[in-house]
């Protein structure tokens, strides 16, 4: 049985994370499919420079330059997967959603789903294209490739994200990407992570399976620590709730909860030690930028900062700015402290170099909207100061107790407690409130840390890395190559107890 599903996306905010690359021989073919008209995108005939700054080879064409770096992500999910059946990827380049300060990067998933076919692991249950066809040993969908992925021109095109040159087409790891250009390679890698099986194949606005062949595959992991259910055994209506519920909704898969402690630690926390009405830990949001809290913790006062200046609307602004933004720069140092600024209005690069020039030791941001944490996103390798994310609750705990009685601070991870990113033992999924359409529950959640190839928000430095994505697709059915069999099964203990199906 055969049935269409959706796609998922990622947005701008990329985020760090230590973790396993391929190097293993292909086992599986992943071939890219141009979906792109003449002369755009794949096709686009511009010769690069001698010294092209976007990660081209002198002398290829913009559009050449494109496709090797499709190719390279698919070669790299080659080398990690067992299929007889090649996998294709349909893929162009074409305009998305994007603003200046905001874009959604690229948005993919499978073409069709299957149920009940030869080698099927659980009758009655749907699996996409890609894994149905390894499992079967055969193509069930040859009227349709495995995989549609589009990925945002507009960044070339220099109508979003102001500040940002477009995209660096590199593909070596360790020569990194120029502050002002977004890495394509890992947005890549991840969105076909989301066409091999990475997405849940619910509705998370509705609660409905979107395959229409039987019960998807992540029903019988996906489980809310709220109301004990599996999503399998959820009404629609339970599952549209479980879908806003964090930090509820959780992955019971046992394969990528014995790996968790490799790959996830204590979490970054801005401690609050005085004054002792709002003192302790809160969770934060590490920055792509600037000095690592976990290795380097900082203590100081916080000051709220008034930078004298309302950013006015523009072509680039659709909302004025505030006195408390952090967007210009401080009228007097706050030397030796840490800077408290709200969200908005400019990158967050910005504000932590506003920072750093008036002397601050630390940079907290408090979110402007009552859920979730700032993303943390961009990149400068000249910033030095710590940088963290905080609720918009913490940041206005701490203005109300300034500038009397102070407000001091440690930024750091809180060692000794609960995996960052998990509940009761189990790695949570990303149910924020309101939902996010093609990002909720399709994602580990944002709050992992280290973070993970298969966030929400992708940071730069993960380049190839899968971390916890492998095991999750052994839960799911993937066979793997007998490397990475090895390297998955490596913890006995599984710190996420709730019954398995």
């Amino acid at each position: 049985m055969t049935a269409k599903v959706l796609a998922c996306s990622i947005a701008i905010v990329l985020a760090s994370a230590f973790g396993f690359s391929a190097t293993a021989s292909a086992t599986a073919t992943v071939v890219i499919n141009n979906t792109d008209g003449a002369g755009e995108g794949f096709n686009d005939p511009t010769i690069q420079p001698a010294s092209p700054t976007n990660g081209c080879i002198a002398g290829e064409t913009l559009g050449t330059c494109r496709l090797r770096v499709f190719t390279t992500a698919a070669a790299q999910w080659g080398q990690l997967l067992n299929s007889t059946v090649t996998i294709t990827v349909d893929a162009g380049m074409n305009p998305l959603t994007c603003s200046g300060t905001s874009a959604v990067l690229g948005s993919a998933g499978p073409q069709t789903a299957h149920a009940n076919f030869l080698n099927a692991p659980r009758a009655g249950t749907a699996y996409v294209q890609a894994l149905a066809n390894s499992l079967a040993g055969s193509d069930l969908g040859a009227a349709n490739d495995d995989i549609t992925a589009n990925f945002n021109i507009d960044l070339d095109n220099g109508t979003c994200l102001t500040g940002t040159a477009g995209w660096w087409y590199g593909t070596n790891g360790s020569v990194p990407a120029p502050n002002d250009h977004t890495p394509l390679l890992p947005v890549v890698f991840h969105e076909i992570g989301h066409g091999l099986g990475f997405t849940s194949l619910y509705s998370s606005t509705t609660g409905a399976a979107s395959t229409g062949v039987g019960i998807p595959i992540w029903g019988y992991y996906l489980y809310n620590t709220g109301n004990s259910k599996l999503w399998k055994d959820m009404t629609n209506a339970e599952r549209v709730s479980s879908a806003i519920g964090d930090p509820t909704l959780v992955w019971t898969g046992p394969r990528a909860n014995k790996q968790s402690e490799k790959f996830l630690g204590p979490p970054a926390t801005v401690l609050v030690n005085s004054p002792a009405g709002i003192a302790g830990y809160n969770n934060a949001q590490t920055a792509e930028f600037g000095a690592n809290v976990a290795t380097n913790p900082v203590t100081g006062n916080v000051v709220y900062v008034n930078d004298g200046v309302i950013g006015p609307v523009d072509g680039t602004h659709a909302t004025a700015g505030t006195v408390n933004d952090g967007c210009e720069t401080y009228p007097a140092p706050i030397t030796g402290q840490i800077a408290l600024v709200d969200r908005g209005y400019c990158t967050f690069v910005i504000k932590a170099l506003n920072a750093q020039a008036a002397g601050a030791i630390g940079l907290v941001v408090a979110n402007n909207v009552a859920s979730g944490l700032p993303g943390m996103g961009g990149a400068d390798s000249t910033i030095t100061v710590a940088s963290l994310g905080v609720t918009q609750a913490l940041g206005t705990s701490m203005k109300a107790n300034l500038p009397a009685p102070g407000v001091n601070v440690t930024m750091g991870i809180q060692t000794g407690a609960a995996l960052a990113g998990t509940t009761s033992g189990c790695v949570r999924m990303f149910a924020p409130n309101p939902v996010q359409s093609g990002s909720s529950v399709s994602h580990f959640h944002s709050d992992a840390f280290p973070n993970l190839l298969m966030e929400p928000a992708l940071n730069r430095s993960i380049f190839d890395k899968v971390d916890l994505t492998l095991p999750l697709f052994q839960d799911i059915g993937w066979n793997m190559t007998p490397e990475n069999i090895l390297f998955i099964d490596g913890f006995d203990n599984n710190p996420c107890q709730f019954v398995q199906p």
